[in-house]
């Protein structure tokens, strides 16, 4: 059974390695040269597409070399090498996270780039206008 390290969004975060438990927009701030080198070095490394257009929007100066096509998309995963559990709710070896959509509702990072309201208060310390600026 392969293991997939997937990331949906730049708030998922790493399930291996150095920077185990950080989130991948922190990696790609702090060390964008692990991200490569995940790249170069792990076949089940995937982000999503709306990942990868969060990278571009927040993090314009990071380079997308032409080997990173083979690493965006859903990673293929059939269902029935897991239990039922796993499929439903552990999917990717992650658990599932609850976001709230509440106190920044109505502002273009939550409702144009989907940050939830504790990802306001993460990356941007709880101020939905920074989010242009984050690099």
């Amino acid at each position: 059974m392969t293991d997939f390290y997937y990331f949906d969004n730049v708030f998922s975060t790493f399930q291996f390695g150095k920077h185990k438990s950080k989130p991948l927009f922190q990696i790609l701030r702090e060390d964008p040269s692990y991200i490569y080198w995940c790249v170069n070095n792990i076949e089940a490394f995937i982000i999503s597409e709306e990942t990868l257009e969060q990278i571009r929007g927040l993090f314009p100066s990071f380079i997308i070399p032409e080997n990173f096509e083979s690493h965006i998309g859903e990673p293929y995963v059939e269902c029935e090498y897991y239990n039922e559990k796993r499929c439903e709710d552990n999917y990717y070896g992650r658990d599932k996270e609850d976001h709230t959509f509440e106190r920044y509702n109505g502002s273009y990072a939550q409702d144009e780039m989907e940050y939830s309201d504790d990802d306001i208060d993460t990356i941007f310390d709880g101020d939905p206008l920074a989010y242009w600026n984050i690099d």
